[in-house]
Formats: C-alpha cells, sequence, structure tokens
C-alpha cells in the first residue's frame, strides 16, 4: 500500500495540475518522474518493514509497472476520493518519516500542498464540484462533506487571501485526516509555503525547485 498505492496517490495530483493525463506520462515526464522516484527512494522505502533487498526490488518492480506503456492509467481516476487515499497510502510515511528522521519529507508534503491545490473546487449546478486546470474545468470526486469542506475553505481563503488560515484550518480537521495535523512540527508551515509555490509558479516549477533543494 506505501509503495505502489503511496506512489500513485503522492504523484498523481500532481502530475495532473502539470498537464500530464497518466501515469506512464508522468513517469516519462523529467520533473515529474524524478519526483515519484524521489519520494519512492527516499521518503517511503525507508518507512516499509521489509528487508532492504526486498523492499527496493519491489520499489523498482513499481516503478517498472507505472512506466509500462501498455497500461493506460489516468491521473483523473486516481485521483477519485484522494483525501482518503492520502489518509490511508501517504500519511503514515510521512508520519513515520518524522518521526525516525525528527524532519519533514519534502516531496510527501508536496503531495498534500498538491492535494489541497487539485480541490480548490466550486459547486456544480448539478450537484458536483470542478476545479480549473488552464482554464478548463476537471472534475473533483469525493464524499460530499469533504468536497464541501474544501471548497468553503477555498471560498474563504479567496476572499480573504490568507492561505495561511486555510491550511491551519484543513490541518486542523481531524474528520479529513483521523488526527489534527497541525501537531506535526513545522506541517503547516510547509505546507503553506509549498501550496504558495503552486499557486505562483504551478505544480511542476514547484516539484523542480524540491529536487533542486535535494541535491
Amino acid at each position: 500500500v506505501r509503495l505502489l498505492n503511496g506512489a500513485h496517490t503522492s504523484g498523481a495530483l500532481a502530475a495532473y495540475l502539470s498537464g500530464l493525463t497518466t501515469v506512464r506520462e508522468m513517469m516519462e515526464d523529467d520533473v515529474l518522474g524524478a519526483h515519484v522516484r524521489r519520494t519512492v527512494f527516499e521518503e517511503i522505502l525507508p518507512t516499509v518493514s521489509l528487508a532492504e533487498e526486498e523492499r527496493r526490488a519491489y520499489a523498482h518492480a513499481v516503478l517498472e509497472r507505472f512506466a509500462n506503456p501498455f497500461i493506460h492509467h489516468r491521473l483523473l481516476d486516481i485521483a477519485l476520493n484522494s483525501v482518503s487515499k492520502w489518509r490511508v497510502r501517504v500519511l503514515p510515511s510521512l508520519l513515520d518519516y518524522v518521526t525516525h528522521r525528527a524532519a519533514l519529507p519534502r516531496n510527501l508534503v508536496f503531495s498534500l500542498a498538491a492535494l489541497f491545490w487539485f480541490y480548490r473546487c466550486v459547486p456544480n449546478p448539478d450537484g458536483g464540484f470542478s476545479g480549473t486546470r488552464d482554464g478548463a474545468p476537471y472534475p473533483v470526486q469525493d464524499a460530499p462533506s469533504v468536497l464541501q469542506t474544501f471548497s468553503q475553505a477555498w471560498r474563504e481563503a479567496d476572499e480573504q487571501t490568507d492561505l495561511d488560515a486555510l491550511v491551519d484550518g484543513l490541518l486542523r480537521d481531524a474528520s479529513l485526516w483521523g488526527m489534527d495535523l497541525t501537531a506535526v512540527p513545522g506541517l503547516c508551515a510547509a505546507t503553506t509555503a509549498n501550496l504558495r509555490s503552486i499557486a505562483a509558479r504551478g505544480a511542476k516549477s514547484t516539484a523542480a525547485t524540491l529536487g533542486d533543494e535535494e541535491r
């Protein structure tokens, strides 16, 4: 779950926001593919309780599968119910990384900020919710209560130009994450910084910056 599903969930939204459509495109992209590999080998893999050789072999198999030219896995399909998926598939790796390294995993934090931006949604007349990528709408599909929470938070943030309050409020909402995530040292500030960067420069440029920082 952490390696296969976690890699999907942590990479898909940023890749979609960057203009990509499928997992294969994500892996072939110089920036987003590097982001997924960093996430897997540097931040998820160390939290997996398997022998080193076994877990690295599985990680390589996962990434090979992602790049399979015969599998057409749409990023928007992976995006379905992303909040609960992130909570189950990604959050445990983030928390374990913090516990063992006493530091935040940069790429997993970025994936949370990408989720927040992907969920910058508004209600549709038909009852659904949509976000916007390059001026075109895309469906945001999740539990109605989750979508209403994000839609309201973004409406208030846009009115007040206050991303700090948006991130703080959403991270505190235990109904989304199963806990108050503002208790994780530095997570609120780091998520907000990533979100500001995505808003100003886009998801792909922000992911590229993360790679530069780690070199």
